[in-house]
């Protein structure tokens, strides 16, 4: 696939895969099944450190390719609470020459201080400015010139807000990302009965996760702040980066970016689609293909293996 600067695609998924898979990635990118060549010299590497951020210590990995670099960065954001950490990708990335940095968010994960939406943002801001830091980039070998957010459901949220404030990033990837607000509308019209179903149901993977929010807290967080955490809101900045999204036909409806799709389809209604739920469960090779393939066609984007 080619894009510009200027372009975004939009993967909508509904459907079969098996339909659309010729036309999308005809031959699977080798990262997604060959290892690269050990360089001896400058081998791949993975080490856990920690990031500061808002006086805090956030758990991380960093993955390192081989090669002497400067290798291009993908900061990988998961969702809330983040029980899937699509570190399959990260090790996909790491294949085509990418550095990956997964990291917890401040009170998720045993990362140090408490969680909260807001955090959440602030903790993406200080990761991306950490890559650039002198220090981090001869340490791993990034080149704090290139780098992409990817970032599934509230990670997603975190992603396209990072790169429609951040026009210094060469774009990001959408995976099932969560509206926030959609949620809070849903929410405010609920009873209280339903709220407490809600925080038991549909946050039953909460609790045990974060530190200083459990899950009735969740759902006052998101009906007293939720309107302000709209998905649509960044399209006017989105529309004008490289953007990939990738939506889930069997997902729910605050994760598909119902608000955000009209705003964006205005200037790009291109479309693809195919068939999964919420975690990609039974697509990872293909959101591989997908997002190499996208990462590939970026102006700068990527460096041999």
């Amino acid at each position: 696939m080619k894009t510009s600067r200027l372009a975004a695609f939009l993967f909508v998924v509904c459907g079969t895969f098996v339909g659309t898979a010729v036309a999308v990635a005809p031959v699977a990118p080798v990262a997604v099944y060959r290892d690269p060549p050990i360089d001896k010299a400058h081998p791949a590497t993975g080490e856990g450190l920690r990031i500061p951020s808002g006086g805090a210590l956030m758990n991380a990995m960093v993955y390192v390719p081989a090669g002497k670099g400067p290798h291009p960065v993908v900061v990988l954001l998961h969702g809330f609470p983040g029980n899937e950490q699509n570190l399959d990708l990260a090790q996909s990335l790491r294949r085509a020459g990418w550095a990956v940095v997964a990291f917890h968010y401040r009170g998720s994960w045993g990362s140090e201080g408490a969680f909260t939406f807001d955090g959440a943002i602030e903790d993406t801001a200080a990761v991306i400015a950490w890559v650039r830091s002198p220090e981090a980039a001869r340490h791993s070998r990034f080149d704090p010139k290139r780098i992409v957010v990817i970032g599934h459901s509230m990670g997603g949220f975190m992603a396209a807000q990072r790169c429609a404030a951040d026009d210094r990033l060469l774009g990001c990837v959408l995976l099932a990302p969560w509206d926030l607000s959609f949620g809070a509308r849903l929410l405010a019209k609920s009873t209280e009965a339903e709220r407490e179903r809600f925080a038991k149901e549909d946050l039953a993977d909460v609790d045990g996760r974060l530190s200083g929010m459990n899950a009735q807290q969740v759902v006052e967080s998101l009906v007293k702040d939720g309107n302000k955490w709209q998905l649509a809101k960044f399209a006017p900045n989105l529309a004008k980066r490289p953007v990939l999204i990738v939506l889930a036909a069997r997902d729910s409806d605050d994760d598909k970016a119902l608000d955000l799709l009209p705003a964006l389809n205005a200037q790009h209604p291109k479309a693809l689609r195919t068939e999964t739920d919420h975690g990609f469960n039974d697509q990872r090779i293909a959101l591989q293909n997908l997002v190499l393939e996208w990462l590939a066609a970026l102006p700068q984007g990527s460096t041999p293996p």
